[in-house]
Parts: structure tokens; sequence; C-alpha cells
């Protein structure tokens, strides 16, 4: 691991999993769409393991690649449904997380989020936790061609946030494609342990840095009082 960041200017974080637990919402949502479209429900864990990348992509995987354009494209829309009718009540904030964005932005620093839900939805949930205001940029899958592990997303968010030094940037995630994709752009990263994937997975992704908890990163980036 190397030592911590001197100047950093633009934090970007993943949404799921980092600032937010909505392990609970993900897994009810796909169990029920699943479920409503007569295909075998997957396991909690095989769900979680892929949150992080989109559900065009993800739902594949977990079976759905069994139904024709039209029926995975109902699929996603009842996931949709179910997802947005549950997560003002099973969606909050990790501890410590709202007063460590307060922070960050006291201490004027860039702050993004790239996200694999569609922006219109990261933004409503960002309203809802009461944390939209401390947010600078938001990008969601609809945004770019190249989902995560690809760093089309943290490209675009460093470019509208006038970010040109990776020196000066990292990117925040609990999966192993938010690792993937701030290698892949160029900056540093930061692995955190309260997500969706194990140390172990996200030590083989080769991380700048690793945070077991929220104290931890606010010291990887440095933050004052």
């Amino acid at each position: 691991m190397e030592k911590t960041p001197d100047s950093l200017q633009t934090i970007v974080f993943d949404f799921d999993g980092t600032l937010a637990d909505s392990a609970q919402c993900g897994v009810i949502a796909t169990t029920e769409a699943f479920k409503s479209h007569g295909l075998p429900v997957p396991k909690d864990k095989d769900i979680t393991d892929l949150m992080g990348i989109p559900i065009e992509t993800s739902f594949k995987t977990l079976g759905a690649d069994i139904l024709n354009d039209q029926q995975f494209n109902e699929l996603l829309s009842s996931f949709r449904e179910i997802y947005k009718s549950n997560s003002e009540s099973s969606i909050v904030l990790f501890p410590g997380i709202y007063e460590m964005l307060d922070t960050i932005k006291k201490d004027k620093k860039n702050v993004a989020i790239v996200s694999s839900k569609k922006t219109e939805v990261l933004k409503k949930n960002c309203k809802q936790l009461k944390i939209d205001h401390f947010i600078d940029v938001f990008i969601g899958s609809d945004l770019v061609q190249l989902h995560k592990p690809a760093p089309e997303g943290l490209h675009l968010a460093l470019k509208l946030i006038n970010n040109s030094d990776l020196a000066k940037a990292i990117y925040i995630g609990d999966a192993t494609v938010d690792i993937m994709m701030g290698t892949s752009a160029g900056v540093k990263t930061c692995a955190v342990l309260w997500g969706a994937h194990s140390e172990e997975e996200l030590l083989n992704s080769n991380p700048t840095y690793i945070a077991p908890d929220v104290f931890t990163l606010e010291n990887i980036l440095k933050l004052t009082n």
C-alpha cells in the first residue's frame, strides 16, 4: 500500500455498498422480479457478488439470459419498480458517511459519484439520503457506453469536474470492478471493506489503499475537522 496522498482535490465514490447500504433493497427487488417472471431465484450471495455492475449485465449472469429481449426488458422494469417501492425504507447511509462528506466539502474538495445505476435513480437516492448537496457530479450507467470496469464513467466525471491531474484524484468503491475501473482510469483507488466484496477479493484487484472503516478512509483522504 502507498503512503497517504498529499494533495487530493477530487474524490469520486461508488454509491451502492460504499456510501449507502442498499444490499437488502437490491436482493429483495431481484428475488421478487425473478420470481414474478418464472425464473429460478438466485441465491442472495450471488446477487450481492454482482452488485456494482449494471443489471442489464448481472441479470444475464444470474440466469435471465434464457429470456427473449421483450421478456428481459419486462424483467428489468419489474426490478426497477420493486426497487423504487422499497428504496425509501431500506436504503440507508453507512455510519459516518454523512459526516465524512460534510468534512470533504468543508475542505473544498470536488466530489463525484460514478454508479452502475441510472443517473436519475442515483440523484433521487442521494436526495432521499440528504447528501445530494455534497455531490458536484453524478454519473450513472445511462451516461456511458462502456460500464465498469471500463474507465469511461470515471473519465467523464473527471472531465465534468475539470480535474485534469490524475495524481490528485481517487476512486473509492466496495467491489473489484470499482478498483479495476480506477486503475484503468489512472487514478489512485481505495477499497472499502463494508460492502459487497471480501478483503481477499478486493486485495486481488490491487487497490492503492484499503479502508476497513470510515475512520481509516478519512485518514487516507487526510480530512481535517
